[in-house]
């Protein structure tokens, strides 16, 4: 399983990115609701900020692995 999850990664960097960040995204957030009872939305920005950061590193690894 894991040499498919890392060929897929080298195939299409971005989508394993999103991936990753929509599962993240689902697993906090149900944690956050069962734990605390509510929300809160300005944690999104962190996520957004780390899914910037994960999506320019990988179109630096797939710059890198072109060349």
């Amino acid at each position: 399983m894991y040499k498919k999850w890392n060929d897929f990664y080298n195939e299409h960097p971005y989508w394993s990115v999103l991936i990753i960040a929509i599962v993240s995204g689902v697993v906090g957030i149900s944690i956050e609701f069962i734990v605390n009872g509510d929300f809160i939305e300005t944690a999104s920005y962190g996520i957004l900020f780390y899914n910037i950061l994960m999506l320019l590193s990988a179109r630096r690894r797939a710059k890198k692995n072109e060349e």
